[in-house]
């Protein structure tokens, strides 16, 4: 692994004393590496702090990083030679990997179809299929006669419609947990009309049979109900689909998402688009988008020596010598490839499960994770600690809440009725008792008390309701130079608790196997413990992904350091107050916090993540609250792991062959026009310009609501009507025109 100071058409500075904070004279790229080297910090942290690094001086070079092997960007820099190498023998001298002894099945189908005598052939499927089986038994460990090959140069094992359906079928029948199913298919694809609604363009995507004109084409709906539908939790399903519109075509839930700068993030459906789920673990890469067509190439090209599928030829190339590589990677690679190459389709990755995407794409080539910690010599601890503060030291008016013992005496509740706490595990502390007041001595203790001898299986609970600040960062790990806080009810003698505090108090003592939730219901909260992982909902407000925030760390702290399961709800973003509402608002009964009513109005054992964040956010949104509830984790965020028992979902282990190399790759062209089935966009636009103008229409809706107030510099000054909490502190909503916004969006 290498880290160079600048690209190769640049140059690495050598500064003098005093630059940089140097006492001597030095390279520009050494001192920036110095800076930000820890035993910790990733691959990626470092590459990416030594860039910003040098920036902020404004040295123009740009560090590089490139390795002989696959870069483990989420690797430690300084532990990464401890990490196994990939196997790197060349493919003159690979010799095909053993299987792994497994009690699970492994059975695959590959279709291949050139239309041979039909007005639409094609030249490179039944080569595709071919290259398929090969990968199958050199690869991955397949035996022959656990293959069914269709293919239409054969009149045994043609592949019309009747002939795929069967083969189908016997790839899924008798499905246990820890099988591996494969199935590969090269041909035509195309779209027909949606008969059953669930298609937000109105259109199938298809399979076409050989037979196709008159037995009809296999939509996307049948594909599902064959393969999906009725497949074990445990049995793994992969799916390569080398034909034109392709994208959807079997209607799995999740689709990953390339965003700028090469960020990989998880999407889901609209909830009314979903299908019935599986529990199975299914992954399907198809060769372009729903409004693409995949290529049929000629021998030739891609370094193929014979006609094939360019997304056939991508996938080999991808895997082979990169056999523990992610999903992330392989979906990035194979679109590099075939850019490489002048190809303009864009393989897409979807899943029946949030899948994480650092993990294995093959996960029986997955190295197998160390021996977790032992067991504890006791039973798992349960502690939870819930604190609530209306600041009763204070006149109203002049910074009083009235909803934050209230949202205490809530959430204790909630505790023992959902998450199953016993009345002996929860501590609480209020500022309506002398023996209990949320002093900041009193929260430090508390959460020392929290945390304190916490091992693998504890699980922990923190909500806090009362104001929240923002203040100078002093240490320079904000990217914005505030420091989120919480704030004690002495905080005028005491001062406030920095999110730095909180991290150390909070997270960093936590060991592996421990679990922690925590919920925050004040302002500037969002990323008040400074976790790696979010959750990011799209444009539409349906769809979420889990991405990592690039953000300044103490210290340059890897991600996920502590390797404890972190998950926060907070009330709102960094840059947003939190409300605290009186009794008839949110269907209260009583004041309290407005995030915290959400949150218990929609708990529940079973609700998940995204689910639980997606539904506070609508309800505050339809009430005309601005603020936006934020979910964030230490760890990857599992959003479709129930909240109430959140946990990473364990990888299911599977006794599968190990696999080795494979080799370079080909491409293939368009059906004929008849088999196309060009989209309207006509739907999508006017869907779009009623999304605008109901968006207009919530921006020009006005709703004064009592904030917990913001507190920039040092709030706690008497308080102006400006600046009061009654006083709303949202900005002027732009006057915006629809006609403008319309004329905007079709050009």
């Amino acid at each position: 692994i290498m880290i160079s100071g600048c690209k190769d058409t640049q140059t690495s500075a050598d500064i003098g004393a005093g630059s940089m904070g140097v006492a001597r004279a030095a390279g520009a790229m050494t001192t920036a590496f110095r800076r930000c080297i820890s035993p910790s910090v990733s691959c990626m942290d470092l590459l990416h702090d030594m860039r910003v690094f040098l920036k902020q001086n404004r040295y123009e070079q740009v560090p590089q990083m490139s390795s002989e092997q696959f870069l483990k960007l989420d690797s430690s820099f300084v532990e990464y030679l401890h990490k196994p190498a990939l196997d790197t023998t060349s493919q003159a001298t690979h010799k095909p990997s053993t299987p792994a002894k497994t009690g699970g099945r492994r059975r695959a189908v590959t279709i291949g179809i050139n239309y041979i005598g039909l007005a639409c052939p094609l030249a490179g499927c039944i080569n595709d299929s071919n290259t398929f089986v090969n990968l199958l038994i050199s690869e991955l460990g397949f035996d022959a006669k656990d293959i069914r090959q269709l293919r239409d140069d054969s009149a045994k094992g043609s592949p019309t419609r009747s002939n795929i359906t069967s083969a189908l079928k016997w790839l899924v029948s008798g499905a246990q947990p820890g099988d591996h199913l494969f199935f590969h298919y090269s041909g035509h694809g195309s779209q027909q009309q949606d008969t059953d609604g669930d298609e937000m363009e109105g259109k199938d995507e298809t399979l076409v049979p050989y037979d196709y004109e008159r037995n009809g084409m296999m939509s996307d709906d049948e594909l599902r109900r064959i393969l999906v539908t009725d497949l074990m939790e445990g049995v793994r399903l992969t799916a390569i689909l080398d034909c034109c519109h392709s994208g959807t075509a079997m209607d799995l839930p999740y689709k990953v998402k390339i965003e700028h700068g090469g960020l990989a993030v998880v999407k889901k459906k609209l909830s009314h688009k979903l299908p019935k789920l599986s529990p199975a673990d299914v992954v399907m890469i198809s060769g372009c988008k729903d409004t693409q067509t995949s290529a049929d190439i000629g021998a030739g090209s891609a370094g193929n020596t014979e006609p094939a599928g360019a997304m056939t030829t991508a996938f080999k190339t991808v895997i082979t010598g990169h056999t523990s590589a992610s999903y992330s990677y392989v979906l990035q690679e194979m679109r590099s490839f075939l850019k490489s190459h002048g190809f303009s389709q864009v393989p897409q990755l979807s899943t029946e499960q949030f899948v994480n995407l650092t993990a294995c794409f093959l996960p029986e080539a997955e190295a197998p994770e160390p021996p977790g910690p032992e067991k504890p010599p006791r039973q798992p601890k349960r502690r939870a600690l819930s604190i609530g503060i209306n600041y009763l030291d204070l006149a109203p008016g002049r910074g009083r809440l009235s909803g934050c013992i209230n949202d205490s005496n809530t959430m204790v509740q909630m505790l023992q009725k959902t998450f199953q706490f016993q009345s002996s595990q929860i501590q609480r502390l209020r500022d309506d008792n002398p023996q209990t007041m949320p002093t900041r001595a009193n929260m430090l203790a508390g959460f020392k008390w929290l945390t304190e001898g916490a091992e693998a299986g504890d699980e922990l609970f923190l909500h806090y309701s009362g104001h929240g600040g923002q203040q100078e960062d002093t240490s320079g790990d904000e990217r914005y130079g505030k420091d989120d806080t919480l704030i004690p009810c002495d905080f005028s003698s005491a001062g406030q608790i920095i999110d730095d505090d909180l991290y150390d108090n909070l997270v960093k003592p936590l060991p592996p196997g421990c679990r922690m939730w925590v919920v925050l219901d004040c302002c500037h909260s969002g990323t008040a413990l400074d976790l790696p992982f979010k959750a990011q909902v799209g444009y539409d407000g349906y769809s979420v992904s889990c991405v990592e925030m690039r953000k300044k760390r103490r210290q340059m702290r890897a991600v996920g350091a502590t390797k404890a399961h972190v998950i926060m709800l907070s009330g709102c973003k960094d840059s947003q107050t939190s409300a605290d509402i009186q009794a008839g608002s949110l269907g209260a009964t009583k004041a309290s916090g407005a995030m915290t009513t959400a949150f218990c109005h929609f708990i529940s054992p079973s609700i998940t993540c995204m689910d639980l964040l997606l539904s506070m956010r609508k309800l505050l949104k339809s009430r005309g609250y601005d603020q936006v509830p934020q979910l964030s984790s230490e760890q990857f965020l599992q959003l479709d792991s129930p909240f109430a028992t959140y946990e990473m979902k364990p990888k299911k282990r599977r006794a599968l062959p190990a696999i080795a190399q494979a080799s370079t790759g080909s491409t293939k062209s368009a059906p004929p026009p008849s088999l196309m089935g060009l989209g309207d966009s006509k739907n999508s636009v006017e869907a779009e310009i009623e999304r605008l103008q109901r968006q207009i229409e919530q921006l020009q809706r006005e709703a004064v609501k009592s904030p917990r107030i913001e507190t920039y510099g040092n709030p706690w000054q008497p308080l102006s009507a400006t600046n009061s909490p009654t006083s709303s502190f949202r900005p002027t909503v732009p006057q915006l025109n629809l006609g403008t916004a319309v004329a905007h969006l079709v050009s």
